[in-house]
């Protein structure tokens, strides 16, 4: 990966539908650290990563971070169920 890779990520719950309506919300909303630009800008899609679920949420972040490219049309997403908490982190990469 670049080290001019930037990531953009959410989290959410519920099922994959739950997902798929937010993120159609979250892109359209601004950044918050660059007003000028909506989250999630130049994708289209979310898609699974994976049909597994991770066990650790920094586990679920590296392999987003890993299979995330600057060039895809999509963001993805995976989810956690830690035995706590159970979510869902969507990630895309961008070049900055």
């Amino acid at each position: 990966m670049n080290a001019n890779t930037q990531f953009e990520v959410n989290i959410c719950g519920g099922d994959f539908q739950h997902v798929l309506e937010c993120f159609h919300e979250w892109k359209g909303e601004p950044l918050i650290y660059r007003r000028d630009r909506l989250m999630f800008e130049g994708r289209d899609e979310v898609r699974m990563l994976c049909q597994d679920q991770f066990d650790d949420a920094e586990r679920a972040r590296k392999a987003l971070e890993t299979a995330c490219l600057p060039h895809d049309p999509y963001a993805l997403a995976t989810r956690v169920d830690d035995g706590v908490r159970d979510l869902w982190i969507v990630m895309a990469a961008y070049c900055e």
